[in-house]
């Protein structure tokens, strides 16, 4: 899997990003209002790809960390927003420190993960995470596209990508009632459907527990 997402960042083309970059509308989304509203300061934004959003977080006033498993969107985000402190990591494995940011985003990355990596990069959020901190991730509904590539699919029901294009991709089309099987069973959530994605929020309890 990290493979191909190395790969596909060193095959971007720098003009879709541009295009994708002055699209944006910078007025507050859900996960904005949600850290707005829970006074959060420190953001990390964990799968940061291009670093676009991490730009947005800035311009509503957040001090902002990312990472990417890919060195290559790494860079390209350090253009796009330089004031972010961003590195090279694996959301499983972050190498920050306990109880470091006030909340987490993670934007349409857990269900590019097979499912027993996600249960581990839910628990590394949470840990990164101060005690009262949030943790906001979306999932993707599959579309068209997801369904009628070829793929094959393990007894976890990750579908892993055959076709040219996504050849090595991952992505676990989630259900709403399975959502809860990545989480720990203690930590208070939230989900909502929104559009065409899950939000699930996550809050840490304040004594720290709920991350096992």
């Amino acid at each position: 899997m990290n493979a191909f997402w190395s790969e596909s960042w060193k095959k971007v083309d720098p003009k879709r990003i541009s295009e994708y970059s002055n699209a944006i509308d910078n007025s507050p989304d859900e996960m904005i209002a949600l850290l707005q509203q829970h006074h959060a300061k420190t953001v990390c934004d964990a799968g940061c790809g291009c670093g676009i959003y991490c730009t947005r977080l800035i311009n509503h006033g957040f001090s902002v960390s990312g990472f990417d498993i890919s060195e290559d969107a790494i860079q390209i985000a350090r253009a796009y927003a330089p004031q972010a402190r961003l590195k090279t990591a694996d959301i499983c494995k972050t190498s920050y420190s306990n109880d470091e940011f006030d909340a987490v985003l993670s934007r349409d990355v857990l269900d590019h993960l097979p499912k027993k990596d996600a249960r581990i990069a839910v628990s590394e959020l949470l840990r990164i995470v101060k005690p009262g901190g949030l943790v906001i991730f979306t999932l993707d509904f599959p579309d068209e596209d997801y369904l009628q590539e070829s793929h094959e699919q393990n007894g976890d029901g990750d579908l892993i990508y055959t076709c040219e294009k996504w050849s090595g991709m991952v992505f676990h089309p989630y259900l709403k009632e399975e959502i809860k099987e990545i989480l720990p069973p203690a930590v208070a959530c939230s989900i909502s459907q929104i559009q065409e994605h899950f939000t699930v929020v996550l809050q840490k309890a304040a004594d720290g527990c709920g991350m096992d």
